[in-house]
């Protein structure tokens, strides 16, 4: 009784302890395994490929793997088809085109083309070789291509092809400085520094330039002028023609039709030594028809047919069949 009127005043009622009871029989201890595996799978459920390969041992074959594979194997053949036989591009090249077109009626279209550096290029060639015409759609023209084909006129040496938005194509010509007349045959050709034909026509304009004769001969005049430039320029004015022979040396066409023969080799020593003859002796001024100088120890000077043993070049000197070789005392020699 003094027990329930405690708790009665107090409010609080006492819960009754329970107890727990154990599902393991009485004398027997949990099995650590059976506690490592409680409330888990002891195996994990094979995949997709491992019951694919567990039917085949089986000896059941299911088709859905090669269905699969034959699909990937048909969508892959179908999309080569495609990029390959162009229809991909053909596709995107049509909706660009498309594009450009409507582009175009909003005022983006070729309206305008300036050149710059244009000297001696035809206009009307240059005009058809960037290969645009009034109304075309300003980003649908192709400017690498224009300037490979500009490029490949003859007095063009580079080009730079621009589009200057809304409407107009700008093209920088650097043409080519014309260098020497080459005679190959019976073509004249007009030729630069590097020796590349700049075109075939119009040479008549170009009557001021060396004359240049010869098979390969423009691929080494640029060196020879630029010596007799340096060292001989008095002489290289008395210059009409330079004569390859036998693409191995040169010979001098001179004004009064003297030809000089050049060496294979040496030649600056050469064509000083000829000046230094020619202020002694005045031997270009006098009536002969050759000097040849690809002796290095001498120089042998051909008389004309019609020139008397008295007008011979030097002293002393003995002709045979035209050939004027002085001795010593004469012009050749050591002197």
């Amino acid at each position: 009784m003094r027990s329930m009127k405690k708790a009665s005043r107090t409010g609080v009622r006492a819960a009754p302890r329970r107890t727990a009871k154990s599902k393991i029989a009485p004398g027997k201890r949990r099995n650590a395994a059976q506690t490592r595996v409680f409330g888990r799978r002891s195996q994990r459920p094979p995949g997709p490929v491992g019951r694919w390969l567990a039917e085949i041992g089986a000896g059941e074959f299911p088709m859905r793997p090669f269905t699969a594979g034959a699909g990937a194997l048909f969508a892959g053949v179908l999309l080569y088809g495609l990029f390959v036989g162009g229809h991909v591009a053909d596709g995107a090249n049509g909706v660009a085109e498309r594009a450009n077109r409507l582009l175009a009626m909003s005022g983006f279209s070729i309206q305008d083309v300036t050149v710059t550096g244009r000297v001696r290029t035809d206009k009307e060639a240059l005009l058809a070789a960037a290969g645009m015409e009034r109304g075309d759609p300003i980003f649908g023209f192709d400017t690498e291509a224009a300037r490979q084909r500009v490029e490949r006129l003859g007095w063009v040496e580079s080009a730079t092809v621009t589009r200057l938005l809304p409407d107009t194509i700008r093209i920088d010509v650097t043409e080519r400085r014309p260098f020497a007349l080459w005679q190959r045959g019976g073509m004249l050709s007009v030729i630069d520094a590097e020796g590349r034909p700049i075109t075939d026509e119009g040479v008549q304009e170009f009557a001021h330039l060396p004359f240049i004769v010869g098979f390969g001969a423009p691929r080494e005049a640029p060196a020879l002028l630029k010596l007799m430039q340096a060292e001989q320029p008095q002489l290289l004015q008395r210059v009409r023609a330079f004569v390859r022979v036998s693409g191995r040396r040169w010979n001098l066409r001179l004004e009064n039709g003297v030809d000089v023969k050049l060496p294979e080799s040496g030649v600056a020593k050469a064509l000083a030594d000829l000046v230094a003859h020619d202020a002694r002796h005045r031997i270009l001024s006098r009536d002969i028809v050759a000097v040849d100088l690809r002796l290095p120890d001498r120089v042998s000077v051909e008389l004309a047919a019609d020139a008397g043993s008295a007008q011979g070049v030097a002293a002393g000197a003995k002709s045979k069949n035209g050939i004027v070789r002085p001795g010593a005392a004469g012009v050749g020699g050591n002197t």
